[in-house]
């Protein structure tokens, strides 16, 4: 437990469910905070959540919570355990007393704790001030990246014969064609999140809101790569693409013509891998959020190179995005 005036920081437990899940209704109102707290705080196979709540020194009254949820990563040929920032909140009544920086500098010393050696994500604005004055840093902007309707009709046609033979599998389970892929698409350059049979069934086939359907890409029965798709009528949210590099202009046509989508979007790192793949095939970047980590001392370099980070809008905690 830290002590700061006026408030309290300390590790939450079973015991302090039903103080998070308070909290957590607050910060996203209309939310099934429940199945999101079982699925994602407990649930999670590459390790349980650690969050750090904050109280009222004298009436024990809840203040605020920041947590990270483990994720396996691959850092320039090293798998290590990292994590993703998430559900970072202070109640109005609480904001600028220095309570979140102060959550956070705590969370960072628990993931420690737990062996757990690398935290990213991008945080929203209010949140990514608390972390630099916590000690992350700024690597890269992920950017929304469009295909508008026009482009779509255009190139529909081209894609269709480029998809001739191709076809979107779904992933109903635990797939180890997850693994094959993912394997073959990374090398010794690449930072990204892990992407294994057992977390994508957990991600992207149990979760709470089931908008995010996983699928293999087949070419004429080839293993090309992994998509995961969410859709809104016409609008198509591409969340995650894994394919070689070789592979992934191919694997993109495949996804953009079978996917019925009358326009696409998607989020990547600006700066990282796949980035230009993407407006030679006709997205558009749009705006961007921050991207920051924050490394334990000794961590290899690589962690903070820009042109490293794979990183999709799957491997954030948000189980919609349209």
């Amino acid at each position: 437990m830290t002590t700061s005036p006026g408030f309290l920081i300390e590790r939450a437990d079973a015991r302090h469910r039903d103080f998070v899940l308070h909290l957590l209704s607050e910060h996203l109102p209309g939310s099934d905070v429940g199945r999101r707290y079982t699925w994602l705080y407990e649930q999670n196979p590459h390790g349980r959540a650690v969050t750090a709540i904050a109280r009222d020194e004298r009436s024990g009254e809840p203040l605020g919570l920041t947590s990270v949820f483990p994720r396996r990563m691959l850092i320039a040929g090293r798998m290590r355990l990292g994590s993703i920032g998430g559900d970072g909140y202070v109640r109005p009544s609480a904001r600028r007393r220095g309570i979140a920086t102060a959550m956070h500098r705590a969370s960072l010393e628990m993931m420690r704790a737990d062996g757990v050696e690398v935290m990213f994500g991008p945080p929203e604005p209010h949140n990514l001030r608390a972390l630099e004055r916590a000690g992350a840093r700024v690597v890269c902007h992920v950017r929304r990246f469009a295909r508008p309707r026009i482009v779509q009709s255009l190139l529909g046609p081209l894609g269709r014969l480029v998809a001739r033979g191709a076809r979107l599998v779904p992933i109903e389970g635990r797939d180890a064609r997850v693994d094959r892929i993912f394997e073959r698409a990374v090398d010794d350059t690449v930072v990204t999140p892990v992407r294994d049979a057992a977390h994508y069934a957990w991600r992207f086939v149990d979760s709470p809101a089931r908008a995010q359907r996983a699928f293999v890409v087949l070419s004429r029965d080839k293993l090309l790569g992994l998509c995961v798709l969410e859709r809104a009528g016409g609008r198509v949210a591409l969340v995650d693409l894994v394919a070689h590099p070789d592979d992934f202009g191919h694997a993109l046509s495949i996804i953009a013509s079978s996917s019925g989508a009358d326009a696409l979007v998607t989020q990547l790192n600006e700066r990282g891998p796949h980035a230009r793949t993407l407006g030679r095939a006709g997205f558009f970047a749009r705006e961007g959020k921050p991207f920051q980590v924050h490394a334990s001392e000794g961590m290899d370099p690589a962690v903070f190179d820009a042109r490293r980070w794979y990183y999709a809008w799957g491997d954030g905690d948000l189980d919609r995005v349209l």
